[in-house]
């Protein structure tokens, strides 16, 4: 049967009727579902990959996108990461060739129709596939998935519906790949900033400082907010240092404090313009500021630049 499969896949004719089209797609379904024994990886790779084709190719009806949406996506759930990576491709393929692509974040209509409800519960039920896949998978599987997630939000999503799901992911005590989600977090921010949508940035930002102070270790919650304010910064000079903050994830050693402070003064210097909201700012580090720690720290530079113009 995979010898079968594998042929007729790779040389579908393309005039045949939807009862053989469905019939291929089941005999693929069953095929790459079986065991690493029952179905060798090269024919694995090869039948996702003719998949691949006939979804390009534009004759695949509504039914069997969907089809094939559903088979992808239960692939990218192996535990097998070369298959699950390969699924992955298929899955991709079908989200961006099917009428599940909303693209709210590209439109240029000044006015644009709200995004069909149920087409973003779809798609965000495929995200979190993506955001499982991070969180399960191997460094370098977490790597692919994190560097091309905060393309696929932006294509997929209004910012609102994302931004609250990136950011429990990037501070869940459950992701063992914090760097990786720190990098999405970059990503997401500066479209966002790149698209006029800065005021979304800090709105952000602000309501999401209680929860960072909350984590532990204070280390961590350190590093945390360095890479939050890095991310949520406007200068090309905060940005650059990212991959160093990266780099020191769970340290708090002075140099740590001292970019900790650093970023987060460039926040409040650059970003908070009433009066209200630099009070709010403060207070969600005087709540947790004990002496000696890296919040009582920021708060004595907060206390300086409150004195000066100059920082």
């Amino acid at each position: 049967m995979c010898a079968a499969a594998f042929y007729l896949v790779e040389n579908y004719p393309l005039d045949v009727g939807p009862d053989f089209t469905a019939g291929i797609i089941q005999m693929c379904g069953v095929m790459v579902s079986g065991s690493e024994e029952s179905t060798p990886s090269m024919i694995y790779h090869c039948v996702l990959r003719g998949l691949e084709r006939l979804l390009l190719s534009e004759q695949l009806s509504r039914l069997d996108g969907e089809a094939l949406v559903k088979l992808s996506v239960d692939r990218v759930n192996m535990h097998s990461p070369h298959r699950a990576m390969t699924a992955l491709g298929l899955m991709l393929t079908c989200m961006y060739t099917g009428k599940e692509k909303i693209s709210p974040g590209r439109t240029t209509d000044p006015s644009p129709a709200a995004p069909d409800s149920e087409s973003v519960i779809v798609a965000m039920e495929r995200v979190s596939v993506l955001f499982d896949r991070i969180r399960k998978g191997f460094p370098f599987e977490a790597r692919v998935v994190a560097r091309i997630l905060p393309q696929f939000l932006d294509d997929f999503f209004p910012p609102q519906d994302v931004m609250n799901k990136v950011i429990g992911e990037f501070l869940s005590n459950q992701q063992p790949y914090p760097q990786f989600m720190a990098a999405v977090v970059y990503k997401v921010f500066q479209t966002l900033h790149a698209t006029g949508q800065s005021s979304m940035v800090r709105d952000w930002v602000m309501l999401s400082l209680s929860n960072f102070t909350q984590r532990t270790p204070v280390a961590m919650a350190m590093w945390s907010l360095s890479c939050f304010f890095v991310s949520a910064s406007t200068s090309k000079w905060i940005s650059a240092i990212l991959p160093h903050v990266i780099s020191r994830m769970g340290k708090s050693e002075p140099v740590d404090v001292n970019l900790f402070c650093l970023v987060a003064i460039d926040f409040y210097r650059h970003q908070i313009d009433e009066e209200l909201d630099r009070r709010a700012f403060q207070s969600v580090f005087e709540l947790v500021a004990a002496p000696g720690s890296p919040y009582h720290s920021l708060l004595m530079c907060l206390q300086n630049v409150n004195k000066t113009t100059v920082f």
